[in-house]
């Protein structure tokens, strides 16, 4: 439960950008299909439209960048977390074989 609190800012930021993303690419197939329906006759509408999509699609492609650069850095915190726990695991486990052996080695000491 702990976990999944303090990863839901992150992740509510990923799919807000996710959401925009979808919305942006729905506009531009739209757009696509209006200048395909547009006639000769109307050749600077055609190009308006056209330049819209063209920036539609470089706001698209910057948001995947930035969606992209999240993840990446969220990965990289994971992996440092779990690299610390692994240390921390193995100094645990170390510590325990060493008191274990000093406790044994006494109890044979004081047997004998």
């Amino acid at each position: 439960m702990p976990d999944t609190v303090m990863t839901a800012p992150i992740d509510k930021a990923l799919s807000d950008k996710d959401i925009i993303i979808r919305a942006l690419e729905d506009r531009v197939l739209k757009l696509e299909t209006l200048v395909s329906a547009l006639g000769d006759n109307q050749s600077d509408l055609r190009a308006e439209m056209r330049s819209e999509i063209a920036s539609l699609r470089t706001q698209i492609k910057d948001l995947k960048e930035e969606l992209e650069a999240g993840i990446k850095a969220l990965g990289s915190k994971f992996d440092r977390v779990m690299g610390g726990k692994a240390v921390v695991t193995a100094l645990v486990t170390l510590a325990t074989s060493i008191l274990g052996s000093g406790v044994v080695h006494l109890v044979v000491s004081i047997g004998s």
